[in-house]
């Protein structure tokens, strides 16, 4: 059954100098959490933290922008409508470029995913 997910209020989930992370997607008011979807707004020329997600693979979507992502210390242009898949246990890294970057995060929890399994 198609849902058609509504975010009416801005949940920041993090603010730090040059980044947000603005969560879409609240999985606490849907019937299952089947996915994640968060907004990266990185201000321009900003280095964010070196993350790594230990049990999801992740789709990201570059909605505007530029920038660098760093995977595994290998380094990938990003620019608008770049599209990047990073698998479980990937170490990752934003740079933004000089106007700035927008990435739209989306990811179904480590919960859902044992769920997927069992099936």
């Amino acid at each position: 059954m198609p849902i058609i997910i509504k975010n009416i209020k801005k949940k920041y989930l993090q603010e730090t100098t040059g980044l947000k992370i603005e969560s879409l997607t609240d999985s606490q008011k849907l019937e299952s959490p089947v996915l994640v979807v968060n907004r990266l707004i990185f201000d321009s020329n900003i280095i964010g933290p070196e993350l790594t997600h230990t049990e999801i693979d992740q789709l990201l979507y570059v909605i505007k922008g530029n920038g660098i992502a760093k995977v595994n210390n290998e380094e990938f242009s990003l620019k608008k409508e770049s599209i990047l898949w990073l698998e479980t246990g990937e170490k990752y890294q934003f740079i933004s470029g000089g106007i700035g970057l927008e990435i739209l995060q989306g990811y179904a929890p480590a919960s859902m995913k044992e769920d997927i399994k069992k099936i």
